[in-house]
């Protein structure tokens, strides 16, 4: 086939170290060998051999796409110095045929290749090599031979190379001993590339939890950071809390693969920062430390983690089958992603790492985004989720207009999601039902949904689907949203306008240099000024008649205006001298904040929503 498709672990109903004992005799098993000779030049020597390739040509290709990400990504631009070999070592030539395609015939049913990676950008997307470490995200690292989706695979250091670093990954140890092991295999494909992997000096911790079935599954951290051991224990045990809250809305935790699910934290000045879910692990990485920002790095523990139901196992069609050579198209990340990101916070509150107040903080933010964002008037949920391929660390030279049409489906997801909790607890039910029904149909099976089964599970867990799918067709598929505050007085929570008679909006941000005020960025739709013609790289010249030379003239001057006033505004746009005018309005800017004499009806409503369940 000429893009490479694979149903991701169809094929994995393996479950422990035995299970895998065939990988090793396996005749067609691929073998990857890592030379770290050069990691300080951020270079690894990598050697592939694929002992059983079928006569003819052998395509080999480097994945455009990732597990997790929704872009498209050039990773073939790292590889070079790529060498093909027979079975009896002759040199075979290869011949580029695509962007990120090699050819080679004449191989007589064997191939070695050899091949030099770049990477110096870790995180969940990119690898990063030197001397303190291999990060490894497996599609930016490892060429795969077409055709040979299902054979299994080996990952090897050269010996005797960096002898004191040691490996954390999903992938499952060799011989199947312990985790500290530097062989590592997966059954196929599939899993090796969904498996990100930690090489070098990692501090590890781990725990038990148990099912209501009566089975354990383990839980490992296992982390390069330049902190202390004390620091690591305190956050293995909010860790902890994070995963007993998480079993809880969902009533267990997944059968992972192989008994295990394991944390890969790098929080140290040497990697990018980023967090990426993957079906027994996570990358969650940051250029700081814990002792500087372990309650803002939990927060992603908590992200990701809910990712192995949602997602992972709770996943949508539309990423099924997973395509390495080029980004899936989801119209559903608005509840992959963003009931996701609804959950995280909420699960800190519940875990008592994070306090009511510090949660409604960060919910003032998130409905300060989503709420006066214009990109609704755009597109709903489906059509933001579907931006995905442009906006999910995706790369173009020209600017965009996202600011003024698109709101992140994180965020807007995760507001849909708290809309519809607050809806369903008013009737009686809450959306940790949703989850949990969605977990019981479709996580459990593993068979894939579509958004209208997302409705019917609405529906059935509030007991009317004919209420399921006008709330569908208002919220999801247009882009409504409820009035927040009448929901949040139920629960002690005070929504309103943090400065409603003072403070003139614009939504501008503004650059002063040389005595000149210049735009910065695209001026929103929704602002007034975007009606006196403003555009980014406008210089204001005038602001009700009164000369703008800095910022601080500019503020000196918005000051004095009064709300439901027209006013004139002379700006040069493009080398031209223009006036517009505008209404001042007061800023619609909301502040969400705990009632501290909230009644006691409210404070049970409260604590049966945020306290731990």
């Amino acid at each position: 086939m000429r893009t490479f498709l694979l149903v991701f672990f169809s094929v994995l109903s393996l479950t422990g170290h035995a299970q895998l004992d065939w990988v090793v005799d396996h005749p067609g098993t691929i073998v990857y060998t890592l030379d770290l000779k050069n990691v300080q030049q951020h270079e690894l020597r990598i050697t592939a051999d694929f002992p059983a390739v079928s006569p003819g040509v052998f395509t080999v290709r480097m994945p455009q796409s990732s597990p997790g990400r929704y872009a498209q990504h050039n990773f073939a631009k790292n590889v070079y110095d790529l060498k093909a070999y027979s079975a009896s070592g002759k040199e075979l030539s290869v011949y580029p045929s695509d962007v990120a395609e090699w050819r080679i015939a004449g191989h007589g049913g064997s191939v070695k290749l050899v091949y030099t990676l770049f990477a110096n950008g870790g995180d969940g997307t990119y690898s990063g090599i030197d001397a303190r470490k291999l990060h490894l995200n497996m599609p930016a690292t490892f060429l795969y031979g077409d055709e040979l989706n299902d054979r299994p695979i080996i990952l090897k250091i050269k010996e005797g190379q960096q002898p004191d670093w040691t490996m954390a990954s999903q992938l499952v140890p060799l011989p199947f001993t312990h985790y500290g092991s530097r062989d590592r295999a997966a059954p196929n494909y599939a899993y090796f590339y969904d498996s990100p992997t930690l090489v070098g000096t990692i501090m590890r911790g781990e725990f038990a939890v148990e099912n209501p079935d009566g089975k354990t599954q383990m839980i490992e951290l296992a982390m390069m950071h330049e902190g202390t051991r004390a620091e690591f224990d305190a956050y293995l045990a909010w860790t902890k809390d994070v995963v007993l809250t998480q079993q809880r809305v969902f009533g267990e935790l997944p059968d992972f693969d192989y008994g295990r699910y394991t944390f890969l934290c790098a929080y140290n000045p040497w990697i990018g920062g980023d967090g990426m879910e993957h079906r027994n692990s996570t990358i969650c990485s940051a250029s700081t430390s814990l002792a500087e920002a372990a309650e803002r790095l939990i927060g992603t523990v908590s992200h990701e983690f809910f990712h192995c139901w949602n997602v992972e196992r709770i996943r949508p069609a539309s990423l099924e089958p997973f395509n390495f050579d080029h980004a899936n198209v989801s119209g559903e990340l608005w509840f992959a992603e963003g009931f996701t990101s609804y959950f995280d916070d909420l699960s800190l509150v519940r875990a008592g790492i994070q306090s009511p107040e510090d949660y409604a903080a960060g919910l003032t933010n998130q409905l300060n985004y989503v709420l006066l964002s214009p990109g609704r008037q755009h597109r709903g949920p489906i059509a933001m989720s579907q931006q995905a391929p442009f906006v999910d660390a995706a790369t173009a030279n020209d600017p965009d207009n996202f600011g003024n049409t698109f709101v992140s489906y994180y965020p807007y997801g995760s507001t849909i999601g708290l809309a519809l909790d607050l809806e369903l607890r008013a009737r009686g039910q809450r959306l940790d039902d949703v989850m949990q029904l969605m977990w019981q149909r479709y996580g459990k099976t593993e068979i894939p949904y579509h958004i209208r089964d997302i409705q019917l599970v609405v529906g059935a867990v509030a007991g009317d689907q004919s209420w399921a799918e006008a709330w569908f067709m208002r919220h999801i598929y247009n882009s409504e949203l409820p009035d927040f505050a009448p929901y949040f007085a139920e629960y002690g929570l005070t929504l309103r306008q943090e400065q409603p008679d003072s403070v003139a909006f614009y939504g501008l941000r503004l650059r002063e240099r040389d005595g000149v005020v210049s735009v910065v960025r695209p001026v929103p739709e929704n602002s007034p000024l975007y009606a006196a013609g403003l555009d980014v790289d406008s210089e204001i010249i005038s602001l009700n008649g009164v000369s703008v030379a800095s910022t601080d003239d500019w503020d000196e001057v918005v000051r004095d205006l009064k709300i439901g006033q027209t006013y004139a505004l002379k700006f040069e746009q493009l080398g031209v001298e223009k006036t517009g005018s505008f209404v001042a309005v007061a800023s619609p800017k909301l502040i969400l904040q705990v009632n501290k004499t909230a009644n006691a009806k409210a404070l049970i409503r409260r604590a049966s929503w945020l306290n731990p369940q």
